[in-house]
């Protein structure tokens, strides 16, 4: 099991450079997170949502991504409030009490998910979430030291030297944990240096010392490796450069999700990508602005209104910008979203950004599935895409579209039987606004390809092939991890 200090240390790419190295030794390998908060996640084959973070494990690990990767993930919507997803599907929302409750009747269910999954494996590397020295929920952990034990699993701690006070953050973690808790971590390590290690060498024979557990090894920081970013809820603003030809614009919203979407936008060569939260006005001009998805469509779009944002945003359709929708942000473009059943907001109507000739309703089942994408509804995407092939993409929503008498741009397919899932999508008659309830379509290199070039005033490099990078990428992680941490998996 990696464990860490603290939220954001590293811990989901290093169990993705674990599984990859296990791999390439021949092992059948899997990961595994119990219990998961995030709102970036995706969709396995069969339908059912895990974190984006234990898929991108899963591919590390040359498997199929599945449910008992990720039993429980749990997608806040502030205030208090989650959305539980349990073995891929919704349970409900719950407060904090509520969700305490809960967590006593599937901790059983959860330990056997567990060992159901790890019976036909070689190795199995764990992932805890956030800390295990949260002293106030130890009788309550479902994903940590607990976790640990249930499943017999030695644990290494992994502090983040970037944040500063690493043997400060190493030494109070095990500290604070109770004696049959300190005994799961065999080793401790740190992450995300940068210059000389030997430095470091007299706080390793301190912490020794004090605690009797070695530190392992340090990972240098990634740099420039073209991986995702760690998986969080938390959303965080960002820029990524590249030389500059193409500037796009991502609005992000206070309950941001699958920002993951970007990814593969992020690593191509020259596009500056930025993320522009509500409190602030970007600076420059914009090829495209895209509209992500949100957790609350609804009350995002009433505080992006409330926002000095919205003026600029008004100000830049007007003026004949690009705009594309995603999920939610494709719903705001909506005439007008209903919710009768009050089940994304507490209102049963709210007029929307009437960019695009759609209605919302939202329903209160919630499709979960893998889609094939097959443009329809636009003739720039048929004539190019046309003999390429289907697209491939997700779902994740509760809203339904209404279409206002227009013809919708994809037609959507079952990625294994080829049956009809329905039509989806709008694009405006200039083709500059666009928008679909899809997630993971700029993945697939053409259609991105397409994008970035439409949205350019100049040509840009091909872009890269995304799925081929990433291999790449993961291959070089495994190496750097087990260079830093040699003793946690041997040939």
């Amino acid at each position: 099991m990696v464990l860490g200090t603290g939220s954001g240390v590293g811990k989901s790419l290093i169990v993705a450079g674990l599984c990859r190295y296990a791999r390439n030794l021949g092992l059948s390998v899997g990961p595994f997170k119990a219990q998961n908060m995030s709102n970036n996640a995706a969709v396995v084959p069969g339908g059912g949502e895990i974190g984006r973070a234990q898929y991108l494990q899963a591919q590390a690990a040359g498997r199929t991504p599945e449910v008992r990767m990720n039993p429980i993930l749990l997608k806040p919507l502030g205030e208090g409030l989650s959305q539980v997803v349990f073995l891929g599907h919704p349970l409900g929302v719950y407060d904090i009490r509520g969700y305490r409750e809960l967590k006593k009747k599937l901790e059983p269910r959860l330990r056997e998910i567990f060992w159901e999954y790890a019976r036909d494996l070689d190795v199995v590397f764990l992932e805890g979430a956030g800390s295990p020295a949260e002293i106030n929920l130890l009788e309550e952990d479902l994903v940590n030291t607990r976790m640990a034990r249930w499943a017999d699993a030695r644990a290494i701690l992994v502090g983040d030297i970037e944040q500063g006070g690493v043997f400060a953050s190493l030494w109070g973690t095990w500290s604070l944990l109770p004696p049959e808790d300190r005994a799961v971590i065999r080793w401790m390590g740190i992450n995300k240096f940068r210059g000389d290690p030997s430095l470091l060498l007299p706080g390793f024979s301190e912490m020794k010392a004090r605690t009797g557990i070695p530190i392992l090894g340090v990972l240098n920081h990634l740099g420039g490796l073209p991986l995702p970013d760690e998986d969080s809820f938390r959303p965080q603003t960002e820029t990524s450069e590249g030389t500059g030809m193409t500037r796009l614009l991502v609005i992000e919203w206070p309950h941001l999700s699958n920002r993951s979407d970007f990814d593969p936008i992020r690593m191509d060569p020259g596009v500056h990508l930025e993320f522009a939260g509500l409190d602030r006005l970007p600076v420059g001009e914009f090829d495209t602005v895209f509209l992500p998805g949100t957790r609350q469509t609804v009350g995002d779009l009433e505080m992006f209104r409330k926002s000095p944002l919205y003026d600029w945003f008004l100000g830049y359709v007007s003026d004949g910008g690009s705009v594309v929708g995603i999920c939610g942000g494709y719903q705001m473009m909506a005439a007008d979203l209903m919710d009768p059943d009050r089940v994304e907001s507490n209102r049963a109507w709210t007029r929307g950004l009437d960019l695009l000739p759609f209605s919302v309703r939202f329903s209160k089942d919630k499709i979960s599935r893998m889609v094939k994408v097959r443009p329809k509804g636009s003739r720039f995407f048929e004539e190019a895409l046309s003999g390429k092939g289907d697209l491939a993409g997700y779902e994740i929503r509760h809203g339904r579209h209404h279409s206002h008498g227009k013809e919708e741009l994809f037609d959507l397919l079952d990625p294994e039987t080829g049956a009809e899932l329905g039509r989806e999508g709008f694009i405006s008659g200039d083709g500059r606004i666009w928008g679909a309830p899809v997630h993971g379509l700029f993945e697939n290199d053409l259609f991105r390809s397409l994008i970035l070039n439409r949205s350019e005033k100049k040509d840009s490099p091909m872009p890269v092939r995304y799925s081929e990078n990433l291999e790449q990428a993961l291959d070089r992680l495994s190496v750097r991890v087990h260079q830093a941490f040699p003793l946690l998996i041997q040939p």
